[in-house]
């Protein structure tokens, strides 16, 4: 499973990443950050050079070296009077730096039992005086270093050894721009995602076209594992741990593999199938079970919850370029559906890509008048007349059809579109409440607000400024929240507080289906709980769902709130609500939601307590 040559760097750099398992240790790690730089074997770079040649003229030495010390070899990215490019380890005086981690000085080598039989000394190129400074990564580990060479013993003040040290710098700086220029991921100098690009369309160009490969795309942790990990131990020791875990993970890989840093806690693997449908599912199942072992991070036992998302595709432009989607699309469907793994299948784009392009159409669909409200009649069961509405949008798409709320108001939700969006509804269902009142329809207007809604900073300015255009008296206006924007913060708590001084009613949705707080139910700003439909439904033919409900009801009037119950379906069910004391109900069962003209012609025409005898028909 070679990976084919276009995965090596330009002017033939190492690969993406070199695989094996990795010495033990400390040592390990420093060879992956060496080999992670994409430096070594690369051909002559005019930068490096300038700076051996700088130090060959100021120290007036024939000798000037920039090594980098490999697992069993020092190869040289610059050299200065030296005709070969690597020398062996084991004679190697720079592999000094690099253990030790400090500058090495070597006044005369044939004085010094380190060195006085090294082949270096005792042969070409006749090694008498030695100094090198290390070229230390900014994780502690040391690359290798900057080293001048005569061949006659020298003395080294200090002073020397300070610009010495200096030039390693400037070292330093050329690696960081080499790895650093979009190219390689900051934390674990691993290839990034711009590379992964860079070296797949570089494939495709050169490999056999439709060669088969896979890109496994492995989660770390997710969001909150991250940011509480962030929160307990420092963003340093997390970086850290990164570090450790794609050392390890390198050592996991089989031969031709390629490891890349994708985003914050994901690491791209591309695998390369020795035949056209060579199976990676015992590979991805093993490499996952490598971590249900704990592994220990920095001193500590560290458990990771990794997923995966695999994608195959062929070496040809289109697919290469949508394998880390595919993976991703696979990743996140592992995760819904609760599996350590899931591989790609095309019929998991359709909805995807539906959803994208219902997005790009609201904008245009609001612009175009696709968008109407539709009104649902809500009926209070004290008095036994429907006295107030929900407004409720719909969407007929002239590109998508008739769209489902259930499908578009989620996607709304997702961006800053619902902004724009509830400022519409609000404007249409007010505009429409001031309409019926000139024809002497007292209702209420019920309509339905974000979490998002509440934390913008003009939402209360908004608000105010619907109601007085529409001269509409706030306690006919009655905003519906979800549990999750009611309870969000004490921002929306503040928000919310404002919206009733304006005398505006608030009602809390979906009540009894989410993760309610109990202990702050009696707090909430709020004057009114619906009862979700999951929970209406059943209370017929259920006697446990019958006895949450009236508890439900009991409890919410004790706490000084009215209830409504929603989805109401049939006569038996709203006979019981009434028995029980609900104080409203809506749902098909009264009437569907309706257009706005028959939905003025349904509220004159129902007569008092028309609703509790029989159900009303829906035009």
């Amino acid at each position: 499973m070679d990976l084919p040559p276009t995965f090596s760097r330009p002017g033939g750099a190492a690969p993406a990443v070199w695989c094996g398992a990795p010495p033990p240790d400390d040592e390990g790690q420093r060879l992956f950050f060496l080999r992670s730089t994409g430096l070594l074997d690369t051909t002559a770079s005019a930068a490096f050079d300038r700076i051996t040649r700088l130090a060959s003229q100021i120290f007036e030495v024939p000798i000037s070296l920039i090594s980098l010390v490999d697992e069993q070899r020092q190869w040289f990215k610059s050299r200065v009077g030296l005709d070969v490019d690597e020398t062996p380890r084991e004679v190697s005086f720079c592999a000094y730096c690099v253990s030790d981690r400090a500058p090495l000085v070597v006044p005369d080598a044939r004085q010094d039992a380190r060195f006085a039989g090294n082949l270096l000394v005792t042969g070409a190129p006749g090694i008498r005086f030695y100094a090198g400074a290390p070229l230390v990564l900014p994780t502690g580990h040391v690359l290798g270093s900057l080293c001048i060479i005569d061949t006659r013993p020298r003395a080294f003040s200090a002073a020397q050894l300070q610009l010495l040290q200096d030039l390693a710098a400037l070292v330093m700086s050329q690696i960081d721009l080499h790895q650093l220029a979009g190219r390689v991921h900051e934390v674990t100098r691993l290839p990034n995602r711009a590379q992964l690009a860079d070296d797949l369309r570089a494939a495709c160009r050169d490999a056999r076209a439709g060669g088969q490969c896979t890109l496994m795309l492995l989660d770390l942790m997710g969001n909150d594992q991250l940011h509480s990990a962030v929160r307990a131990i420092g963003i340093a020791r997390l970086e850290s741990a990164l570090r450790s875990v794609a050392s390890q993970l390198l050592g996991w890989l089989p031969a031709g593999a390629a490891l890349y840093h994708v985003s914050e806690s994901r690491l791209a693997v591309l695998l390369v199938h020795a035949g056209a449908h060579a199976p990676q599912d015992d590979f991805a199942s093993g490499l996952l079970a490598r971590f249900d072992q704990p592994l220990w991070l920095n001193g500590l036992s560290v458990q990771l919850h990794v997923d995966a998302g695999l994608a195959r595709f062929r070496l040809l432009p289109g697919e290469a370029e949508d394998a880390l989607r595919r993976a991703s699309t696979a990743l996140h469907g592992a995760r819904a559906a609760q599996q350590r793994l899931a591989w790609h299948q095309p019929a998991d784009d359709a909805p995807h890509q539906r959803a994208y392009a219902l997005l790009h159409s609201i904008p245009a669909a609001l612009a175009a008048g696709e968008f109407r409200l539709v009104y649902q009649p809500k009926l209070n069961l004290r008095s036994g007349r429907f006295s107030g509405v929900e407004a409720l949008a719909r969407w007929r798409s002239a590109q998508h059809g008739d769209v489902s709320p259930a499908e578009f108001v989620a996607l709304i939700e997702s961006t800053a579109l619902i902004h724009e969006f509830t400022e519409w509804v609000l404007h249409q269902a007010l505009a429409q409440l001031a309409a019926w009142r000139a024809q002497g329809l007292e209702l209420t207007m019920a309509v339905n607000v974000s979490a998002r809604n509440l934390e913008h900073p003009h939402f209360l300015r908004m608000l105010r400024n619907a109601c007085a255009l529409h001269d509409v008296p706030a306690p006919a206006l009655h905003l519906e929240c979800t549990e999750n924007a009611v309870i969000a913060g004490t921002r929306t708590a503040r928000v919310l507080q404002e919206v009733l001084a304006l005398g505006v009613s608030i009602s809390l949705d979906d009540f009894g289906v989410g993760y309610s707080n109990l202990a702050c139910l009696h707090s909430l700003p709020v004057q009114l709980l619906k009862l979700d439909q999951s929970l209406i439904k059943p209370i017929a033919a259920d006697v446990r769902a019958l006895a949450l409900v009236r508890s439900l009801i009991l409890m919410g009037h004790s706490l000084g709130y009215r209830l409504l119950a929603e989805g109401v379906e049939s006569a038996e069910v709203l006979d019981i609500l009434a028995r029980e004391g609900c104080d409203a109900a809506q749902g098909y069962h009264l009437s569907r939601p309706l257009e706005a003209s028959a939905a003025a012609d349904f509220l004159r025409a129902a007569p008092a307590v028309a609703a509790l005898a029989a159900p009303v028909s829906a035009s």
